[in-house]
């Protein structure tokens, strides 16, 4: 039996067909108000197999010139998240008004943030890898959403540790 603090994951199948919609969504009304801009699906919900909290994680990548423009743009259409976080080269965002939870990380293209599509493309390339990845989700989950984050933390750093080391 799980802790009353456990992190609720679940195969990403049961999302597959609305993380689609609400990404294609985001695509229509984004490339107009961001012309030339790259939006990109990653995260769980873009794996071929795997489970989730039930989120949808978009990567927007901008030139360096664009970067601050785009920040005040999402500023004015979705809610700033975990600032504490924020560079001057990586913001991110909660957009409220779809079907699940929607995360936006805005990068800046060949900054030393930009290795999230990267970091997408390596997991969808290895399906070993992914399984690892997975099974240390499936593994901290129970031990509540720090011990889960800790862990997903140290996965994924020594994945993105692997891909500057190419």
């Amino acid at each position: 039996m799980a802790l009353p603090n456990a992190v609720e994951l679940r195969d990403i199948s049961e999302f597959a067909e609305a993380a689609d919609r609400m990404f294609e969504r985001f695509l229509r009304v984004y490339s107009s108000l961001l012309p030339g801009v790259e939006i990109h699906h990653i995260g769980a919900t873009a794996m071929p197999f795997g489970h989730t909290k039930g989120d949808v994680d978009l990567n927007i990548r901008v030139a360096a010139p664009d970067f601050t423009y785009v920040v005040e743009v999402l500023r004015r259409t979705c809610r700033v998240a975990q600032p504490e976080n924020w560079t001057e080269t990586f913001a991110s965002f909660a957009c409220d008004g779809y079907e699940l939870p929607l995360g936006i990380q805005l990068t800046q293209v060949d900054s030393e943030s930009d290795f999230l599509l990267a970091l997408r493309d390596r997991l969808r390339s290895d399906a070993a890898l992914l399984r690892g990845y997975d099974d240390c989700k499936l593994n901290a989950a129970p031990d509540g959403p720090e011990a889960y984050w800790r862990a997903k933390d140290a996965f994924l750093g020594a994945v993105i540790s692997s891909l500057s080391d190419r």
